[in-house]
């Protein structure tokens, strides 16, 4: 009977132990986007699909233009102090943490927003549009923008 006790314990900490880091794993590679430096002024309309995918809208603009506009998936930086506090939290709850901070870890992972390409008459690019933009302004409003914010966020989650 003890050693039957003490295999399920076994079986239960392995089970445990191997089903933790996914949400540590999340929080610490972050995610990159797409590479918009190397689509400058001067590439050609099929170079930019061929990155990008089709357009989501295209406007005329007048003397053969067109604004074209793509949705891009953003990069997102590695968070160490998030990663931390998934550590904190799995050793606290014995890995029942794991299940909501995957969720809240995948949930937050893709973000997309809008680049325009100004095409010429050519089909070359003559202008990137909202490029800093993407780079500077969250997607959602409610997205955080310091790191004590995102402490002060991720501490009212895990509290509720």
């Amino acid at each position: 009977m003890i050693a039957k006790t003490w295999a399920m314990a076994l079986v239960a900490a392995y089970a445990l132990a191997a089903c933790t880091g996914c949400a540590v794993y999340l929080a610490g590679k972050g995610q990159p986007g797409k590479n918009l430096e190397a689509l400058g002024v001067g590439t050609s309309e099929q170079e930019v699909e061929r990155q990008l995918g089709t357009p989501s809208s295209i406007e005329p603009l007048g003397a053969g233009k067109r604004l074209s506009r793509y949705r891009i998936e953003l990069a997102k930086q590695p968070n160490y102090a998030r990663s931390a506090a998934h550590i904190l939290l799995d050793l606290l709850t014995y890995g029942i943490w794991e299940l909501p901070g995957s969720i809240y870890e995948l949930r937050s992972e893709h973000r997309k927003g809008e680049v325009g390409f100004v095409f010429g008459p050519d089909d070359q690019v003559l202008e990137i549009q909202d490029y800093q933009a993407i780079q500077v302004q969250p997607v959602r409003a409610d997205e955080l923008q310091t790191p004590n914010e995102q402490v002060m966020e991720f501490w009212n989650v895990v509290m509720k």
